[in-house]
């Protein structure tokens, strides 16, 4: 596949970079509409949000003329869920826009049945995160990433030489470089979804999601994506669409959608439509827009787009810290699994040399806090980590480091590393083991946000 290097600016309909149609709903069809239940009400961070994107979802869905979408927001896990009880059947497809660690196992169950029984499932994005140790629906999904997904989990599974593999190499699930633009391939060109489409087409800006892991039964690859190395990418075609069977029930899977400027490609919006209605109905009606993409141009809907309140305020800017957070938060974990120790780490970056504000990620390894003993008062690691990273960011030095300039304490805490990156500064800190032991994980995270920062 060639290798596209695009610069994209979003701007109104004056943009030239840009196929941008502003395209009325079709008629809506005599026929009843399919019934949707889109579920949100969780993600894994303020990255995924969920607010936004299930806004755009059910207007693209009923922009299609044959969709009747109901929202159901789901408590987030560990709250009450006793008052959460969607119907299932009344709905033809559950479209998933959530991403959590569990449900309770009474709505697993239900949920698991209805899908058996012959419900559709669409998973957009992050839906693929959640639910980790369930194992019924890693089997919905074929595969997943995120939320300590492991070899455990499944293999990983990506295209080598025209053909689907599965690779049990050892590591973690879950990866995904700068959002860029890049090619979608057909696979299955002849599957309902896909019949009609370009062989290849471009996505808009988006996370290519790598290295997802899972049981990949009864699944068909509809379509794949060239994970880049040079965008910290794996060098395989990586699955970005897909259709299974758990049951009766038949599912579509897209690994695509990040935000609202990736929701607003018109090669998103086609596959989505048309994957809801195979799922819903196992067949798919809807023609292929005049305004699809092709191999070489993006396409995207304006009227989608200017549904994120950014949307018009200047150029569609990448923000390299975004892929390359993920990345710095797996190498300390590779670190802190050598070390045999768990907690929380922080990586964060600002621009310039002083901090008005910054951009910040953090994940648990294996926990969260120490409790309290008789013996010792405990910890809340996600505090300390998140004190040491505030306490870099002023300083401009290394937690525990003993600097003290005026008006500002130090904490005492050590175990956090700040380092100049070629525009700001880069801080790594990590609260779980022994003092030295927090530092060389700290550290394993600033590698590697040097390489791109």
């Amino acid at each position: 596949m060639k290798k596209l290097v695009l610069s994209m600016f979003w701007a109104v309909a004056s943009s030239v970079a840009l196929c941008v149609v502003l395209c009325a709903a079709p008629p809506r069809s005599n026929s009843k509409p399919i019934r949707i239940l889109l579920i949100d009400g969780e993600s894994g961070g303020p990255y995924h949000n969920w607010q936004l994107t299930t806004a755009v979802m059910k207007k693209e869905l009923e922009d299609a003329g044959i969709f009747q979408v109901t929202i159901a927001t789901s408590p987030r896990f560990g709250e009450d869920f006793s008052n959460f009880k969607p119907d299932f059947g009344s709905y033809q497809a559950i479209v998933m826009n959530y991403d959590a660690p569990d449900w309770p196992a009474d709505l697993r169950q239900q949920f698991e049945q209805y899908v058996k029984n012959g419900g559709g499932l669409v998973t957009v994005h992050a839906a693929d995160n959640s639910f980790s140790d369930w194992r019924a629906f890693n089997e919905m999904i074929g595969i997943g990433g995120w939320r300590g997904r492991s070899e455990k989990s499944g293999p990983m599974w990506y295209f080598k030489d025209g053909k689907l593999v599965s690779d049990i190499s050892p590591g973690s699930a879950g990866s995904h470089g700068n959002r860029l633009p890049f090619q979608v391939e057909a696979r299955a060109p002849e599957h309902p979804i896909m019949k009609g489409l370009p062989r290849v087409w471009m996505h808009t800006p988006d996370e290519l999601y790598a290295t997802l892991r899972g049981p990949g039964q009864n699944m068909t690859v509809l379509a794949t994506a060239h994970s880049d190395l040079t965008n910290h990418g794996t060098g395989h075609d990586e699955p970005m669409l897909m259709v299974l069977n758990y049951g009766k029930g038949r599912i579509f899977h897209t690994t695509m959608g990040h935000d609202v400027a990736a929701l607003s490609g018109v090669g998103f919006i086609t596959t989505f439509q048309r994957g809801t209605e195979w799922a819903a109905t196992g067949r798919v009606t809807q023609k292929v827009p005049a305004d699809f993409p092709t191999a070489d141009s993006v396409s995207y809907r304006a009227n989608i787009a200017e549904m994120d309140p950014a949307f018009g305020h200047g150029p569609f800017i990448v923000n390299p810290f975004d892929g390359l957070a993920d990345q710095a938060l797996e190498a300390m974990k590779k670190r802190a699994d050598e070390l045999g120790i768990g907690g929380v780490a922080v990586v964060a970056y600002f621009a310039g040399d002083k901090i008005q504000s910054w951009s910040s990620k953090m994940a648990v390894f294996g926990r969260m806090k120490d409790e309290p003993t008789d013996k010792d008062t405990g910890a809340n690691l996600l505090g300390i980590a998140y004190a040491k990273a505030a306490e870099m960011a002023d300083t401009l030095k290394d937690s525990g480091s003993h600097v003290r300039p005026p008006m500002t304490g130090e904490f005492g805490w050590t175990g956090g590393v700040i380092v100049r990156g070629k525009g700001g500064y880069l801080i790594a800190a990590f609260s779980g083991g022994k003092s030295e032991d927090d530092v060389q994980v700290s550290r394993a995270g600033v590698a590697r946000l040097q390489t791109g920062l």
